[in-house]
């Protein structure tokens, strides 16, 4: 039997997709799905972050159209895998080929718009977690990951033709491998604006050294997706060069879910330890506590515990002195042991705050012991 044979003994079923030198559709189809795995695992995270903070931030709801429009481009992945995408063009049948074209532009433009939107709640996060520096200068940043999204979207949607899904090939549209260049160009440099601004951002925030490195390390893990944005770059160009674009089209597709997947998870380092204090609850409390205040509660009951953090509407601090009050204003880094950042009302610069941790705990009382008289 030779090697290419498709034949399967009696009784067992053909496999859905392979992938050999003439069929790279299970290729596609196996990092189409580690990719949706992926997308769901970020779901959860953020789901259960958010179930605990009781509240939303803004950059949960640009995560939230970001997953829809992840999973949008993951069904039309498969569905034009379903349509012949992977295999030789002289393969597909001409009723599947003009639907696996229109798969293969829509999922091109559903890819730009799922980056673009990792960039805008990778910025809108940046914005809550560095919440003293300039708004100015987050908002101006803001803009331009929103203006590449629009400006590449434009690029890939309107080609050289009316009928723009079926250009898949430079032969097709001549000037699209300059589009893509312009794209990746213009999605790097969008990249590094992002990792210099949480650099800079960083360095402004007054805490220890070594949580600026720990927080350093994290934030800039977004440098990843600079080199896989360079490979999706070389096998599109590959594609568009090639005599066989949707055979050679399918590494391209794998390049482009690899990226998609790693803008997503990058998106995760807001649930690490050292980002959670970010966050508030309904009692100005963050989720970080340390110092005595950790060791005091050992010694106090869990139900003591729960009886008085179980109430959101009662705030102890409407009951402090407005000297000790937290400011609802100031968050997670700005309220830990470190000299905190603040602007003041009304003055331009930055104004070094004291934090007061308040516990309570409770005590036992030893009343004297009372002599038992007997009558007669």
């Amino acid at each position: 039997m030779s090697a290419n044979s498709t034949t399967v003994s009696s009784g067992v079923s053909p496999p859905l997709t392979t992938d050999n030198d003439h069929n790279h559709s299970g290729l596609v189809v196996v990092i189409t799905a580690f990719n949706l795995c992926l997308v769901l695992f970020s779901v959860a995270a953020r789901t259960f972050s958010s179930y605990h903070r009781n509240s939303l931030q803004r950059d949960d709801y640009t995560f939230g159209a970001l997953v829809l429009a992840a999973i949008c481009q993951i069904v039309i992945v498969f569905c034009q895998v379903h349509y012949g995408w992977g295999t030789p063009i002289g393969g597909i049948e001409t009723t599947s080929k003009e639907q696996m074209l229109k798969t293969v532009y829509l999922a091109d433009i559903f890819s730009i718009l799922v980056l673009g939107l990792s960039k805008m709640t990778t910025c809108l996060f940046y914005e809550g977690l560095f919440s003293q520096m300039q708004r100015r200068l987050s908002f101006v940043i803001l803009l331009v990951m929103i203006a590449w999204t629009i400006l590449s979207a434009f690029l890939l949607g309107i080609r050289c033709s009316s009928s723009p899904w079926s250009e898949i090939s430079a032969t097709d549209c001549s000037g699209l491998l300059t589009r893509w260049d312009v794209i990746t160009a213009l999605d790097i440099s969008t990249e590094i604006v992002l990792l210099l601004y949480a650099a800079f951002a960083i360095h402004k925030v007054r805490i220890s050294t070594k949580k600026k490195i720990v927080v350093f390390c994290a934030l800039e893990s977004r440098i990843l997706v600079i080199p896989v944005a360079a490979i999706r770059l070389h096998f599109i160009q590959a594609q568009l060069s090639s005599e066989d674009p949707t055979l050679s089209g399918s590494f391209a597709t794998v390049s482009t879910e690899t990226y998609i997947g790693l803008s997503v998870s990058c998106l995760l380092t807001a649930f690490l330890k050292s980002f959670v204090a970010v966050y508030e609850d309904d009692i100005g409390i963050t989720y970080t506590y340390r110092g005595p205040w950790k060791s005091e509660l050992k010694g106090t009951s869990q139900s003591n515990f729960r009886s008085r953090t179980a109430a959101p509407k009662e705030t102890p601090s409407r009951n402090l002195p407005s000297r000790l009050r937290i400011e609802p204003g100031i968050k997670g880094w700005e309220r830990e042991e470190d000299p905190i950042i603040e602007l003041s009302e009304g003055i331009q610069g930055h104004q070094n705050m004291r934090t007061v941790h308040l516990s309570v705990r409770d005590e036992f009382i030893e009343l004297p012991e009372r002599s038992e008289t007997t009558s007669i």
